[in-house]
């Protein structure tokens, strides 16, 4: 890891330290959960804090900055930076505040700060922190930062903090269901989904989706993949820039592999096409047909 892009984070994990993802309990660290939408938090925190009423303390130190009203950013960068949010079930995601929203927030706070005799904290050294649209990969974990957004708050999973890449415009070609394509891919499994999301885990992409209707599973299907299940579908790179475009909360028809009890969607040869009639059918039928398992056993 290049000690310029996560200064804060290379210190952070290179002290002798276990780091836990707890629920937020503390009544402090409670108006974060309530105002931005998440429920757990990580100790030690980004200022050293081992546990959240310590953490608490230092938040209401910041009560007359936030009263002055300087940033509208200002809440979320401490909350991001003194209860940083986290996932239970995937702990190698590790989530800060971005450089850009730090430098932000401590230019329109520094006339307040000047008004008042006061300086900008020492424990917020922006440029320590991670710029936008980066993930780090560590000893420990995957880093990424997560910017300020007024129309949406933060989702209960430190997945949606993770930066996502930016897709050029692309000119999708329709998709024509045939025996060949079926033939050549041979896939495992074919569902319709609706996209939920996405994050980023062990350096690949990965893509989280709730089950419509499990088409054809080749073989047996994992126990999550029912109706209305949340299941994540690991891909091959680190970034997957969909023909088309995945949209969050529309539904699609998904192809892929299984492995080792996952569900894979190799890039280079798996299909992800809207939800249409036509296509459904099409679907459950080649499948049926040229299933990857079922002709190894044959």
């Amino acid at each position: 890891m290049a000690r310029s892009e996560s200064l804060l984070i290379h210190d952070f994990l290179k002290a002798d330290r276990t780091l836990t993802c707890e629920r937020m309990t503390n009544p402090i660290a409670r108006i974060c959960s309530a105002k931005f939408g998440y429920n757990m938090t990580r100790m030690p925190n980004f200022v050293n804090h081992n546990d959240q009423r310590a953490a608490s303390l230092h938040f209401e130190g910041f009560q007359r900055l936030l009263a002055s009203q300087c940033s509208q950013e200002l809440a979320f960068l401490l909350c991001s930076y003194i209860f940083p949010p986290c996932s239970a079930t995937q702990s190698n995601l590790i989530v800060t505040p971005c450089r850009g929203l730090c430098q932000r927030v401590r230019d329109n706070c520094s006339q307040t700060l000047d008004s008042h005799g006061l300086t900008w904290p020492q424990q917020f050294r922006c440029e320590r922190l991670q710029r936008a649209r980066t993930v780090v990969t560590t000893d420990v974990g995957i880093v990424g930062c997560v910017n300020y957004q007024p129309t949406n708050t933060m989702k209960t999973s430190a997945t949606a903090f993770i930066p996502q890449p930016h897709c050029p415009p692309q000119t999708c070609r329709a998709i024509r269901f045939r025996k060949r394509f079926f033939r050549e891919r041979r896939f495992d499994f074919a569902i319709e989904a609706e996209y939920i999301g996405s994050s980023i885990v062990h350096g690949n992409k990965v893509l989280q989706v709730r089950v419509i209707s499990p088409l054809h599973f080749c073989g047996t299907a994992p126990a999550d993949a029912r109706v209305n299940d949340t299941v994540l579908i690991h891909t091959d790179a680190l970034s997957l820039c969909a023909c088309p475009v995945l949209e969050q909360g529309r539904s699609y028809i998904l192809t892929g592999y299984q492995a080792a009890g996952r569900l894979q969607f190799s890039t280079g040869r798996s299909l992800v096409t809207v939800t249409r009639v036509k296509s459904r059918r099409r679907t459950i039928k080649y499948m049926k047909k040229f299933c990857r398992t079922e002709s190894i056993a044959a």
